[in-house]
């Protein structure tokens, strides 16, 4: 089975002017990630609106990213929801359309201490005992924290959990977290450009990056350089990364993903749906330099 690894590409949900899927856009985007070398797809994420697309965009979405691979790519699927039920309806389409795992976000919005995240994944696993899952975590976003206890407790259970997801920038957690089952290691991927070799080196797998489908070649770079055991060179990509990212600071990141892709031709339209806004001229000049630079 494929694991997540490497560089993963949390995708933008291309949309039409109206703010419909542009399912066109879709296609050409995950080919474009393809023939760049990204290592595997992540649809439906933080990045790729999920909580604002119906559940029926999102399983179109889902079975586009993984038609339009055919196999290049490993494709992963965000399933977590506004809903408990939702959220594993879309773990099963994931399943059922050939993907090759699924990410499960923790529950939003509701406190969810540590039993009851925990009975929330135990479901999800039961339910496609043989199917890949990823847990998510970004309590930033959804107000709960999954700890290193539960994932490691879940992981010693279920074979088909291979690891998280984690979008905080908290290294001690992350090795708590690759330490945390007892019959195996967990495979970890940081949700933040800025730590990847610092994520790999501290014994994760690959990291989670929107950012990266407008500038994959120093994000492929940095971890074909750590697997040939370039530290220096790996060291030089990271930095690139770093430089990037710090001058999209300030810059709301899914539509300026949207925006510069846009621009390079690859989909039509850089509409976001609310409460995501428009970029102003001021960030669309930014990122035209950005863009000039590069």
């Amino acid at each position: 089975m494929k694991r997540l690894h490497g560089v993963v590409c949390a995708t933008v949900t291309p949309m039409q002017s109206n703010g419909d899927i542009d399912t066109d856009s879709a296609k050409a985007l995950y080919r474009y990630l393809a023939d760049a070398g990204i290592h595997c797809l992540y649809p439906n994420g933080t990045n790729g609106e999920s909580l604002s697309l119906s559940e029926q965009e999102r399983k179109t979405i889902a079975r586009l990213a993984v038609e339009q691979t055919a196999g290049r790519q490993t494709v992963y699927i965000q399933c977590g929801a506004a809903t408990v039920q939702e959220s594993y309806r879309q773990v099963q389409y994931a399943k059922e359309i050939g993907a090759d795992g699924a990410g499960l976000m923790t529950p939003v919005f509701f406190p969810v201490d540590e039993p009851a995240m925990e009975q929330y994944y135990a479901a999800a696993l039961e339910e496609v005992a043989d199917f890949p899952i990823y847990m998510y975590n970004i309590p930033s976003h959804t107000g709960n924290d999954l700890s290193p206890a539960v994932l490691g407790r879940l992981m010693d259970r279920y074979p088909s959990l291979y690891g998280i997801k984690y979008s905080a920038a908290d290294l001690i957690r992350l090795s708590a977290y690759v330490h945390a089952p007892q019959t195996r290691l967990a495979d970890v991927l940081i949700g933040c450009d800025r730590l990847a070799a610092c994520c790999m080196l501290s014994g994760g797998v690959g990291w989670v990056s929107s950012p990266a489908a407008i500038f994959p070649k120093p994000f492929v770079c940095l971890y074909q350089q750590y697997q040939a055991g370039h530290l220096e060179e790996m060291k030089k990509a990271q930095e690139a990364i770093s430089a990037f990212s710090n001058r999209l600071n300030h810059i709301p990141e899914i539509p300026a993903v949207k925006y510069v892709l846009k621009k390079m031709g690859i989909i039509r339209c850089d509409t976001v749906r609310r409460p995501l806004r428009p970029l102003t001229e001021a960030e669309k000049q930014t990122l035209d330099q950005l863009m000039r630079d590069l």
